[in-house]
């Protein structure tokens, strides 16, 4: 009598829980997107303080990203994940309730703590999936496709925050807290076909694994030149973006002055461009030598965007058509940097080197929101968006420099037994 063996899931199965996995935590993000620094504002702080609570979100996930990440690799994607959308349920009803500073900073270190947890998790396990069933090539066109779908989830979950943050700014909080809730549970039943563990984990092993994987993954990116000299060129661009990120939504709710709603509006114009840039990033069929050279010129066109979207941030529309050309080009540049990054690590590690990345990410992020924050209480937001441009041009000679070397095919790092 012949037994029958578990089904083995098809590429195009996992493509579609891959997806679903990531439009229902997109969606649970994006209500608080644009209404999040006017919701701080509301609450009595300067632009100063808004940055440093979002600094502090960075700085969470610069001190726990790694660690959290390697826990992810050690004991799994889905439990990590699971993990951490709970704990953004938790910070996003604390942010609901909060009314001082320094609780807005405890809930943002909570949040920061769940975003790590859950940061590359859904990346991790998808690419992995796809790998054991036979994917090949090339995916450029995978994460272009991932990237629309993420932003067309911000883009209707962010549309109904601004127009529930017209009838009541603390509102959001709870819809994202109900939303994260909702894409925690069925991450839970779609992430199920990790690769089984080799080993057995034991609670008490618990720190001496996690700091043995933590000590791997940061020797292997350090000693990778592509996966070092991209964490670099990241550093760079969210030290010049991330301020931005959260000075827009106060700038233009403020000189526009017709209601929380426009910030919805405009949101979703910016994220449109993102859409039409990653579909032409999908389209077109680049070989891997000129990618450098594609990644260089699109930080170089996005640089100069935001640049002269200060130069002209008197003029409230002008300043709005050069930012939605600036998201045309980060849309484009965004999944062709994300590929690259992960065609230069192997599955037992992903996670943690995803985490290594990430860290670099928000190191610059939060430099970048301090010093941004001084700069636009002092000479206002559109001097200091002429600044980041300036700035964020810098990554471009590094992922110039970051020309694949034809030594190096993957970083190249063991996980601890």
């Amino acid at each position: 009598m012949e037994i029958a063996r578990p089904h083995a899931p098809t590429i195009r199965d996992i493509i579609r829980r891959y997806y679903t996995v990531w439009g229902l935590y997109s969606f649970a993000g994006g209500f608080l997107f644009g209404v999040y620094p006017i919701f701080l504002r509301s609450r009595g702080l300067n632009q100063f303080q808004i940055n440093s609570v979002l600094a502090t979100y960075f700085v969470v996930l610069f001190l726990t990203d790694v660690p959290t990440g390697a826990f992810a690799d050690l004991l799994g994607r889905r439990r990590s994940y699971v993990l951490g959308a709970s704990l953004r349920v938790c910070a996003f009803l604390l942010y609901f309730m909060a009314h001082h500073y320094y609780v807005f900073l405890i809930a943002e270190s909570i949040d920061g703590i769940g975003t790590t947890f859950g940061n590359g998790a859904i990346d991790a396990w998808g690419v992995d999936a796809l790998d054991e069933a036979g994917y090949d090539g090339l995916k450029d066109r995978l994460f272009s496709r991932i990237s629309q779908l993420t932003t067309l989830g911000f883009m209707g979950s962010a549309m109904i925050g601004a127009y529930v943050a017209d009838i009541d700014i603390a509102w959001p909080w709870l819809l994202g807290a109900a939303g994260y809730l909702v894409s925690g549970t069925v991450g839970a039943f779609l992430m199920h076909d990790e690769r089984p563990r080799t080993t057995t984990v034991r609670i008490a092993a618990i720190p001496r694994q996690v700091a043995a994987n933590v000590g791997d993954g940061i020797r292997a990116g350090l000693g990778a030149h592509t996966v070092l000299m991209l964490s670099v060129a990241s550093a760079v661009t969210f030290a010049a973006w991330a301020p931005y990120w959260i000075e827009w939504p106060v700038m233009f709710n403020e000189s526009l002055a017709v209601g929380v709603w426009i910030v919805g509006w405009i949101y979703c114009g910016l994220s449109a461009a993102r859409l039409v840039g990653a579909e032409v990033s999908a389209r077109i069929q680049g070989d891997e030598s000129k990618r450098a050279a594609r990644v260089s010129m699109l930080v170089i066109g996005a640089s100069a965007m935001l640049f002269l979207a200060g130069l002209f941030g008197g003029r409230a529309l002008v300043s709005l058509a050069m930012l939605f050309v600036m998201n045309l080009f980060t849309g484009a540049m965004m999944p062709l940097v994300q590929s690259w990054f992960n065609e230069q690590i192997e599955a037992g590690n992903r996670a943690t080197l995803l985490s290594f990345n990430s860290t670099f990410q928000t190191m610059g992020g939060a430099m970048g929101l301090l010093v941004a924050g001084r700069i636009a209480d002092t000479a206002g937001i559109p001097f200091e968006w002429q600044i980041a441009g300036l700035i964020s041009v810098c990554a471009a000679p590094v992922y110039w420099a970051t020309r694949r070397r034809g030594s190096e095919a993957v970083a190249l790092a063991s996980p601890a037994k």
